[in-house]
C-alpha cells in the first residue's frame, strides 16, 4: 500500500466521522456536554492545586522559630547553641538577637522611651530566630520540639497552625483530584465504548456486508476510531474553556477571602503544553473506548460466521 493511498484512507475516514456530527447534531451536543461537564471538575481542581502550590512555595520561608534562652544564660551558652544550630542540617539559618537588641526593637515598636525607662533592668532574654531548611509542617514541628531540649533554652514560639492547615487542605485536594481523574478517565472510556457500540449497531448490516466482501478489520474499525477522536477533542476543548471560565469568575471571591490574611492567591490558566497534554490524553481515552467496542463487535461477527 502506497503512502498516498494510506493517507487518503485515513482522510476519508476522518471526513466520514466528522459528517456524523452534522447528521445528528442534537445527540452530538448532548454527548459533548455530558463529557465536557464531567471533565471540567478535575481540570478545575488541577488549576486550583497548581495555583495553591505557587502560594505555598512563596510561604516556604515564612515560618520561623523564635527560641528564648534562660535569663541567666552566658556568652558560653550562646556560643554552644550557635554551634549546635550550625551542625543541625534541619536549620537553614540561626540569627542571634541579644537582649539589648530586643529591648531596642521594643522601644521602636512602642514608640515611647518613658515606659522602657521605668524598668529597673532589661526583662528580655537572649534569643535565636531559626529559619528551618524544610517548609514541611511536620519537619518544622519536630525541629521546634528538639530545640526546646537544647541547654539553656527556656521556650520556643512559632505560629504555624495556619500553614499546616493550608498544606493539609492542599494534600486533600490533590488526592481528590487524582481520584476524580482516574475514575472519570475510566468513565470516559466506558462512555466512548457505549457511544461507538450504538453507532456500530446502527451500521451492523453495512459492516457485515463489508466484511463478507473481504474488507479487513482495520477498514471497518477506522471510521469509528476517528469518530471517537473528534468527539474526544471537542469535549476536551469545551471542558478546558469551562474550567478557565470557572477560575476567572471565582477569582474576585477568592481574593476577598484570602486577602485579609495576607495571602495573594491568583488562579492561573492552562499553559499551551498542558492543553496539548489534556487534548492528547482525552483523545487517547476516546480512541481506546472505540477500539474496544469495534473489536468486540468484529470478534462476535467472526464467531457467528464460524
Amino acid at each position: 500500500m502506497s503512502i498516498s493511498h494510506y493517507v487518503s484512507l485515513h482522510t476519508e475516514s476522518a471526513k466520514r466521522a466528522a459528517g456524523y456530527f452534522f447528521r445528528q447534531p442534537i445527540a452530538t451536543l448532548l454527548i459533548l456536554a455530558m463529557l465536557a461537564i464531567a471533565m471540567t471538575l478535575p481540570l478545575t481542581l488541577y488549576l486550583g492545586v497548581q495555583s495553591s502550590q505557587t502560594v505555598l512555595s512563596k510561604l516556604s520561608e515564612t515560618p520561623k522559630i523564635t527560641v528564648y534562652l534562660e535569663t541567666n544564660s552566658t556568652e558560653t551558652d550562646v556560643d554552644t547553641l550557635k554551634k549546635m544550630f550550625s551542625e543541625d542540617k534541619r536549620v537553614k539559618q540561626a540569627q542571634f538577637v541579644s537582649k539589648d537588641d530586643g529591648l531596642e526593637e521594643m522601644k521602636a515598636a512602642l514608640d515611647s522611651q518613658d515606659i522602657v525607662s521605668m524598668l529597673d533592668e532589661n526583662p528580655l532574654p537572649d534569643s535565636f530566630i531559626i529559619t528551618p531548611a524544610s517548609s514541611t509542617p511536620d519537619t518544622i514541628a519536630a525541629l521546634k520540639t528538639d530545640v526546646e531540649q537544647f541547654p539553656m533554652v527556656a521556650s520556643s514560639q512559632m505560629d504555624s497552625e495556619w500553614m499546616k492547615t493550608l498544606y493539609q487542605v492542599n494534600e486533600l485536594v490533590q488526592k481528590v483530584f487524582w481520584f476524580l481523574a482516574i475514575t472519570l478517565s475510566l468513565a470516559f472510556v466506558l462512555v466512548a465504548h457505549n457511544t461507538i457500540r450504538l453507532q456500530i449497531l446502527t451500521h451492523k448490516e453495512e459492516i457485515e456486508i463489508t466484511k463478507l466482501l473481504g474488507a479487513p478489520s482495520s477498514f471497518v474499525r477506522r471510521p469509528f476510531l476517528y469518530q471517537a477522536a473528534w468527539q474526544s477533542l471537542l469535549s476536551a476543548a469545551i471542558s478546558l474553556g469551562l474550567a478557565t471560565w470557572v477560575m476567572k469568575t471565582s477569582q474576585p471571591l477568592v481574593t476577598q477571602i484570602f486577602e485579609p490574611y495576607g495571602i495573594h492567591l491568583t488562579w492561573r490558566s492552562f499553559t499551551p503544553q498542558e492543553m496539548a497534554i489534556v487534548l492528547a490524553g482525552v483523545c487517547a481515552l476516546g480512541i481506546l473506548g472505540s477500539w474496544l467496542a469495534s473489536t468486540q463487535h468484529l470478534f462476535s461477527f467472526k464467531a457467528k460466521k464460524n
